[in-house]
């Protein structure tokens, strides 16, 4: 083959910023241009055809580049060096990737104007940017919302007389309705922080426990069927719905209610799930979200009971939960996984945090894991809860300069959410990395997510048919590879 002019070099071996690009459609389109320039653009594709590989790579001065994927001078690479998979060996089902919905992340974007807010909402939700295609909202008030309240504070009302979802109107359901712009079929599960102030022991948001009188459990049932009936004639897609965020706590400043695990099980088996039923709502009942680390705590107490189990979809973890997923992958082996809300930090966003928030998820999808969000999107510049409390958020909006700022989680989570796509399978991948996970997607291509935790460039080959090729993975980096 003659040699390629020298520009045509010069491109190949260039990092090439595809943040404006169609993920995989422009992408592509370049990768076409160039190798017809070198005299293989009438190529034919095959099933023995070697596979097109697209490597984008993010360092802390630049993230989300396109990255050169070179032959590898080495025909026999060692194994401890080759990043190999193996798609015959699969593991779960991804349902996809997301964040909570937040009222004060809605206020953020309001004080934007509406084209560089639809530049916010379009780098977390458009199929071409962040892909988001999942999202996490609070039956009521959470520590992030402009304030406290429920959508019953009518004591006593355990008939929901008083039920409304107002409140949701003016801010939570216009914020998921922008996002559905970008991603109409946008998924939506729900959990409360606390329930109404009447139902609990100390008539108060926070610092209480639920009640357990069977009339104040009926009401609570009744909230929720109501909750999930309200919201979907509103035109959001609620799949799903957890009984408690965090039941272990109820110490904090922000709302919060304690369950311990048998009144959980209790409540879901004798009182939600019969409710649901009853007014016929079709809807995922999940077990969440938990943050104890020994079964014995709550989950066995819920899937241990052969009543209550199989109206489980599955069970939601977040902080020290996360530890628990192997184990409730390998004892409940029918139940999905979700990791329900990542680490919140303390609003100081550095790219030491992004990186452990990207092989936390390469960790947690390895431990079954199959769906993903993220805590925070959008907080403005202070970071700031009502509380008090400041925290990080993928997106920075500036209320005083009016700009938008990609934070380093924000990549972390876009190298999973852009490329694994809903439906993808998780597949063996062994390499020289110790953070690394792969998938196949249902279109057939294959993605390999990795980590270089060191402070070095670390050199690596991928075997790709009978053509191992180079990657010179920089120090500190995000990567992902797209094998089509």
């Amino acid at each position: 083959m003659k040699k390629p002019p020298s520009s045509l070099l010069s491109l190949a071996s260039t990092p090439v910023d595809i943040r404006t690009m169609t993920q995989f459609g422009k992408a592509a389109g370049v990768l076409a241009m160039l190798l017809g320039s070198l005299g293989m653009g009438q190529a034919t594709a095959t099933p023995s055809a070697t596979p097109t590989i697209q490597w984008i790579c993010s360092t802390e001065k630049t993230p989300w580049q396109e990255f050169p994927v070179t032959t590898s001078e080495r025909t026999n690479p060692s194994t401890g060096s080759l990043i190999s998979l193996d798609p015959k060996t699969t593991y779960q089902t991804m349902d996809g990737f997301g964040g909570c919905f937040n009222e004060l992340g809605w206020e953020a974007l309001l004080s934007l104007p509406l084209e560089k807010r639809q530049v916010a909402l379009k780098a977390l939700f458009a199929p071409d940017e962040a892909n988001f295609t999942l999202g996490r909202v609070a039956i009521g008030a959470n520590d992030f919302s402009l304030g406290w309240y429920s959508l019953d504070e009518t004591p006593g009302d355990y008939a929901m007389e008083h039920f409304s979802i107002q409140r949701n109107r003016e801010s939570l359901i216009p914020f998921i309705k922008a996002a559905m712009n970008y991603q109409p079929k946008l998924g939506i599960w729900a959990v409360p922080w606390c329930p109404p102030s009447w139902m609990t022991s100390n008539g108060r948001y926070s610092h209480g426990t639920m009640k357990q009188d069977p009339q104040t459990l009926a009401g609570y049932a009744l909230y929720f069927s109501k909750f999930v009936q309200a919201w979907r004639a509103e035109g959001i897609n609620l799949y799903a719905i957890h009984p408690q965020n965090e039941p272990r706590y109820n110490d904090g400043i922000y709302p919060q209610c304690g369950w311990n695990g048998q009144e959980l099980n209790r409540f879901l088996r004798d009182y939600l799930l019969p409710q649901l039923g009853k007014d016929q709502v079709k809807v995922q009942v999940w077990y969440g979200t938990i943050v104890n680390k020994d079964l014995s705590d709550y989950v066995d107490p819920v899937l241990g009971d052969p009543k209550t189990v199989t109206g489980i979809t599955g069970v939601g973890c977040q902080y020290g939960g996360r530890d628990s997923f192997l184990a409730i992958h390998e004892k409940y082996p029918d139940k999905k996984l979700a990791q329900t809300e990542t680490e919140c930090n303390g609003g100081e966003n550095t790219w030491e945090q992004g990186l452990t928030t990207f092989h936390r998820i390469i960790e947690d999808t390895s431990h079954f894991a199959s769906s993903y969000f993220f805590w925070n999107m959008v907080l403005d510049e202070s970071g700031l809860s009502r509380w008090n409390w400041k925290q990080n958020s993928l997106l920075t909006v500036n209320r005083k300069t009016g700009t938008i700022i990609d934070n380093p989680e924000y990549f972390a989570m876009k190298h999973f959410s852009a490329t694994v796509l809903p439906g993808a399978r998780r597949i063996a991948v062994t390499g020289p990395f110790k953070n690394i996970v792969a998938f196949q997607n249902p279109d057939g291509s294959k993605v390999v997510q990795f980590e270089n935790d060191t402070d070095q460039v670390v050199s690596t080959d991928v075997n790709v048919g009978s053509s191992p090729r180079r990657l010179e993975v920089p120090a500190k980096s995000m990567n992902t590879l797209t094998l089509r």
